[in-house]
């Protein structure tokens, strides 16, 4: 008798325990961050968060060694602090790898250590978990390449099967830091805004923090909302905004603001924190939220 009581309580606690672990594994930590080495910058305490973080994936948003990204500048000051990661990352080019001519420095990085391997264009499409990330080029916006690149971003768009998506740049369609809108990225903005499936939006370029919660396709069957995040914060000298900070929001400035972008992916929700890389202060939480969508 008392087997027949039991046995349904041990199936019982098999089948939560096994429902738990699924959804355990449904997750996934990413952080995110960009403009990061220079000399005598902050990449050294923003490799150390992303090391105590412990993501299963990084994503890196161009800018990553200056001035020009010359295999010099990664090798003096981006692979010292951040070699270690380079199995994690998934990167996408800056503005200042163009600075060596074809971004010759950057794509030997990412050949030699996989971040991904892209061929000859520099824009890629990764599953991790539940989520898809697709990463762009915003260097290669006309001509032969700007069309190859919107065909390969409708296409991935597409094929994703209603996967939830997160798209990242290096140069922001909207942004209050130094720099500002950067209106020619709108050929990537209109695509991918006008898809459901596409929850996140990542940019650097702007050496600051910055997250907006964007209302897109705005009095249309199709209107919702998009997050959008500015991470420009990795290593590279700090800048103010034409705006004042507004905590939750905006951070700027030339001090106690570098820091790295923690995003944990669920099946159907995710959250974020913002946190401080600096001395005594790391970890310490700048931003955080959650989102839950259908």
């Amino acid at each position: 008798m008392r087997l027949r009581i039991i046995a349904p309580v041990l199936a019982g606690m098999l089948l939560s325990n096994l429902a738990g672990s699924a959804h355990a594994q449904s997750s996934v930590t990413i952080v995110a961050v960009g403009d990061i080495a220079r000399k005598g910058g902050g990449q050294a305490t923003t490799a150390a968060l992303t090391k105590n973080l412990n993501p299963s994936r990084i994503i890196l948003m161009g800018d990553l060694a200056y001035k020009t990204g010359s295999a010099a500048n990664f090798t003096n000051y981006f692979l010292p602090k951040w070699k270690p990661l380079l199995t994690k990352v998934w990167a996408v080019p800056g503005n200042h790898e163009y600075n060596t001519a074809n971004a010759a420095g950057y794509r030997k990085l990412i050949k030699d250590y996989a971040m991904p391997k892209t061929g000859t264009n520099l824009w890629w499409v990764k599953k991790t978990s539940n989520w898809t990330v697709i990463g762009l080029d915003s260097e290669a916006l006309t001509g032969t390449k700007g069309r190859n690149q919107t065909a390969f971003l409708r296409d991935a768009l597409k094929n994703n099967n209603g996967r939830p998506t997160i798209v990242t740049w290096h140069r922001p369609t909207f942004s209050r830091g130094e720099h500002g809108n950067q209106n020619d990225t709108k050929v990537l903005w209109n695509i991918i805004a006008a898809d459901k499936d596409v929850k996140l939006v990542l940019w650097g370029h702007d050496h600051n923090y910055e997250q907006v919660n964007r209302k897109v396709q705005a009095g249309t069957s199709n209107q919702h909302k998009l997050m959008t995040f500015v991470v420009g914060t990795g290593g590279a000298e700090l800048r103010n905004c034409a705006t004042p900070n507004i905590p939750g929001e905006l951070l700027c400035g030339k001090s106690n603001n570098y820091g790295v972008l923690k995003l944990t992916l669920g099946a159907n929700s995710y959250s974020w924190s913002y946190q401080n890389a600096n001395g005594t202060k790391l970890g310490k939480q700048l931003d955080s939220g959650s989102v839950t969508f259908n």
